[in-house]
């Protein structure tokens, strides 16, 4: 367990305890008779979350789920109610949208250069006008402009992996930097080394450096920590703070030189990627990208893609395939009697594929990057099945505990692609998208996501055998993967194993 890092917050509890008494104090009165939903009391929570093991935070929740069901509230500061019902999720966050379509405050997004993403901004005029412009650009019928970028970038990764596959890691965090520049941008990224794809992926490390678990749950619930001294306990990861801020501020503008140079126009310009007042003088060459399709359509109009999630599911397949052969097997003959081996497959073959859907689905059901939903902060004091959900309150959806529900994924921890089809073979209704969200915060971009996951582990399916690595003896070493904390986690190291490609296509 991480305990002792995370002891270091010990000094913090007197004073939140005693704000929280307060705060509860308060909060009890406007209850009107109904109970707050059951859960931990102040020190309980807060002795939990301290000692927790941070990389595996939902095995706190599990317990807490099993003693308390399937809403769990707690307050240390900031009241906190966590679903692992996926039919509760989609009663309160989809159906009562209206009351469950904000975000609260995000100080550690903020304080590492990231509070411009759209995902965490709350439900305003801002946000709306963001998501226009995403559904320019990732509505289903519209996505699929962006599938030559998604082929080109995933034979890109073939060559990469074929070339040095021990780097598989590097490569896949260069295939999805690329993909993202290519989309938003209509940059062409170079296969090794390109500067923009780099500073992608050091803005994106340094993000997922002071994205910690704890970290996130603390900063929500106290942003007066991120007033303290920097040299106090616990608090040492400010020193990181900075130079996130800077990457992500780089991240921002450099890609922003490639399309000044291909467009005019005048405009506020409010994207994923950046919120600016420019004017771009350009030569009328710009490759179609979503900058340009947005800035095309202002006139008319008049008004996260999330990277780093493909890059962790991309690593977290190597590791699936690489512990059971017999699974991917399985997959590469179904490619071979739809596509052959003469080519490489494409979208086109997609429907003819199911065991290689069931296998994305299972994969993103098995190990999501995002154990937790992002939070929905309540807008309106709420009722529901008898307990009082007051205003302000922030509410997760436990994606996590959602997916390996026992009652609908019988052996839930085992990874198996079949569970998404039916005894014919053919693909069940399950689609796996309650990993990106619920409601009017559901992902934008989930179908752009989907399918540059799809096209780069089909191709990697199609091209090569992904074995263990052998010891000087000629046998298997076994896996023992690490996955990193935070609150997105993603296998972060296969410890003393090493993912082999073999060239498979004639």
């Amino acid at each position: 367990m991480n305990v002792v890092r995370s002891q270091t917050f010990l000094w913090l509890l007197p004073l939140l305890g005693a704000a929280s008494v307060l705060l509860n104090s308060y909060r009890k009165k406007r209850v009107h008779g109904l109970p707050l939903p059951p859960g931990p009391g102040f020190w309980h929570a807060a002795k939990g979350l301290v000692t927790m093991d941070s990389s595996a935070p939902w095995l706190l929740f599990t317990e807490w789920h099993k003693q308390y069901g399937p809403l769990v509230y707690m307050d240390i500061a900031q009241p906190l109610l966590i679903t692992n019902s996926e039919s509760i999720a989609r009663e309160l966050l989809e159906k009562r949208s209206s009351k469950y379509s904000s975000r609260p405050e995000a100080p550690s997004f903020d304080l590492y250069g990231w509070g411009w993403t759209t995902v965490v901004l709350p439900y305003n005029d801002r946000w709306r006008q963001h998501r226009r412009f995403y559904m320019h650009g990732f509505r289903p019928d519209v996505a699929v402009q962006w599938r030559p970028f998604q082929i080109q970038n995933a034979r890109a990764l073939l060559l990469n992996l074929l070339t040095s596959p021990m780097d598989h890691e590097q490569h896949v965090a260069t295939f999805t930097a690329s993909t993202v520049l290519s989309v938003t941008y209509g940059y062409n990224a170079a296969s090794h080394d390109d500067p923009l794809v780099e500073l992608v992926n050091q803005a994106m490390v340094l993000l997922m450096k002071g994205n910690e678990f704890s970290k996130v749950i603390f900063f929500t619930m106290f942003p007066f920590l991120q007033y303290l001294p920097t040299w106090l306990p616990g608090l040492g990861f400010f020193r990181d703070a900075q130079a996130s801020r800077k990457f992500s501020r780089l991240m921002l503008d450099a890609p922003f030189e490639h399309v000044k140079k291909s467009m005019v126009c005048r405009t506020n310009l409010l994207t994923a990627f950046c919120i600016n007042m420019i004017y771009l003088k350009a030569d009328g060459k710009a490759q179609i990208s979503l900058v340009s399709e947005i800035l095309s359509r202002l006139e008319e109009d008049g008004g996260p893609y999330e990277g780093e999630e493909t890059a962790s599911y991309l690593m977290t397949f190597l590791l699936a395939m690489t512990m059971d052969h017999s699974i991917q097997e399985r997959a590469q003959a179904e490619i071979d009697t739809v596509v052959g081996k003469g080519r490489l497959p494409d979208f086109d073959d997609r429907p003819s594929l199911p065991y290689v859907e069931a296998l994305l689905r299972e994969l993103m059901r098995w190990h999501q990057v995002i154990p937790f939903g992002i939070g929905h902060a309540v807008t309106e004091d709420d009722v529901y099945d008898g307990v009082f959900i007051p205003k302000s309150m922030l509410t997760i959806p436990w994606s996590w505990a959602i997916a390996h529900d026992e009652s609908k994924y019988p052996d839930p921890h085992t990874f198996n692609p079949s569970r998404f089809l039916t005894p014919e073979g053919k693909l069940n209704d399950d689609d796996m998208y309650i990993i990106f969200g619920f409601g009017r915060r559901i992902c934008p971009g989930r179908h752009l996501a989907v399918a540059s996951l799809w096209a780069a582990i089909v191709s990697i399916l199609a091209a090569f055998d992904i074995r263990k690595a052998k010891d000087e003896k000629g046998n298997d070493i076994e896996i023992v993967p690490i996955f990193a904390p935070g609150a997105s986690s993603y296998v972060s190291v296969f410890v003393h194993c090493s993912s082999v490609s073999e060239h498979r296509l004639g």
